[in-house]
């Protein structure tokens, strides 16, 4: 995509989809893209208004929905707290550390949605989500594997650690 502007190829994708590419829906996607990892609705509107572009909270709540339907982003229900969400080129699942509340991306096997049954007919099943919970590799190496579940320390959404890949 030789000269394409990254708001031209979400634009696209948002065509694509069936939707309008709206000024909210390319802000809150370029903000996601801009941010990498894991975020709230919050966090992103925090972010596009430390960069010049104000935009309601409802506003930035409504493109994420709108985003999240059309797969150019992701939403992770990660528990308790605010969901988070990320730009997204892959379909993939999520782990939470039960320690430090970091979110992880971990890869799909299937490599498309949806990638589990319902095991029972009960309509189309457009998606399902994993979520892996557990104690992250670097908890385990500073903190060793002991027993039991920790409350996370950090909120859903924290910044990620220097070991996590997408």
């Amino acid at each position: 995509m030789t000269g394409a502007h990254p708001t031209d190829a979400i634009a696209e994708r948002l065509r694509g989809a069936g939707l309008r590419a709206t000024r909210p829906r390319l802000a809150v996607a370029g903000a996601l893209r801009a941010m990498g990892g894991h975020h709230t609705a919050d966090e992103v509107h925090a972010h596009l208004a430390e960069h010049g572009t104000e935009l309601p909270r409802t506003s930035v709540y409504n493109a994420l929905v709108a985003l999240a339907g059309s797969g150019i982003a992701l939403r992770a229900d990660v528990g308790p707290g605010a969901a988070v969400y990320e730009f997204a080129d892959t379909w993939h699942h999520h782990f939470v550390c039960l320690r430090c509340g970091q979110v992880t991306d971990v890869t799909c096997l299937v490599g498309a949605k949806p990638c589990l049954t319902a095991g029972q007919e009960v309509g189309r099943v457009d998606e399902a989500q994993v979520i892996f919970r557990g104690v992250c590799r670097d908890c385990l190496a500073a903190h060793g594997p002991a027993g039991g579940r920790t409350p996370p320390s950090a909120p859903a959404g924290a910044p990620p650690h220097e070991h996590e890949e997408h």
